[in-house]
């Protein structure tokens, strides 16, 4: 993902521009008209950290998600469409998503799934405004049956997301790093502006818990994710190469629909 002015501060206080490093969809399909709700800690980097050198491993945010698969009922198995809302304190994204799931047998399923939105925000004298659209892909393996129809599963996805944005921050002379503005000193300001692709890839191990149940309730899966990714730097307004990030989340999604 890319980012641009983002934008922040002096030790870290200023935090904008939240961009998650995965979708945390399940991969395995419904196989009934249903849809599925979300809650998670999910894994992000954030645009600010790029602009003031700040360490951006470990972050996360609230997210909310929601799917709904009509399986035969537009007689495409599989095609889903999906949003979910994250980010906090009025820095949101709110992101629609259209994807496809496929089960390849009892222990492989699959998935491709496409986003896109806008975000803007200001805090501290900064603000940025940004664009993303990418795209994920997914491979979910069932380790072991754990019986009481649950199962454990790992699943690998790696996505790719393009990154347009622009900012204006307060700026450090010395380092050319992003600090809170001052009304006491007089700090200069500069605008920025990149743009690129920005890779991350995620390993999530998963408990699934009833899921071939029969009834309405289309079960339950708890998960735990771990991220890498590169993200945007920027110095003195200027994009540099980037940098990488390592972060982690959990999840827990609820499926309804269909009895069969």
């Amino acid at each position: 993902m890319r980012a641009a002015p983002l934008i922040v501060l002096l030790a870290g206080c200023t935090t904008l521009g939240p961009m998650p490093a995965t979708t945390g969809i399940s991969a395995i399909p419904a196989g009934r008209p249903g849809g599925e709700v979300s809650g998670s800690i999910a894994p992000i980097f954030r645009l600010s950290d790029g602009a003031s050198g700040e360490d951006p491993d470990g972050n996360s945010n609230p997210q909310l998600g929601a799917l709904f698969d009509p399986d035969r009922l537009l007689g495409v198995p599989g095609l889903f469409v999906a949003a979910r809302l994250w980010g906090e304190h009025g820095d949101t994204g709110l992101e629609p998503q259209l994807g496809y799931r496929r089960r390849l047998d009892d222990r492989l399923s699959i998935l491709g799934v496409g986003y896109g939105t806008k975000m803007s925000d200001d805090e501290n004298g900064a603000s940025y405004k940004v664009t993303r659209v990418g795209l994920e892909g997914a491979l979910d393996v069932k380790l072991v049956d754990l019986g009481y129809a649950s199962s454990l599963h790992a699943q690998a996805a790696v996505q790719g997301t393009y990154l347009k944005s622009s900012g204006r921050y307060c700026v450090d002379e010395a380092s050319g790093n992003a600090r809170d503005c001052s009304q006491d000193e007089m700090i200069p300001m500069v605008d920025g502006k990149l743009s690129g692709v920005f890779p991350a890839a995620t390993v999530t191990l998963a408990l699934d818990i009833l899921r071939k149940a029969k009834g309405a309730f289309h079960g339950a899966r708890l998960a735990g994710m771990l991220s890498t990714g590169w993200m945007p730097r920027v110095v003195n307004g200027e994009q540099r190469s980037g940098d990488p990030y390592i972060t982690g989340g959990v999840s827990l999604t609820l499926g309804f629909g269909a009895a069969d």
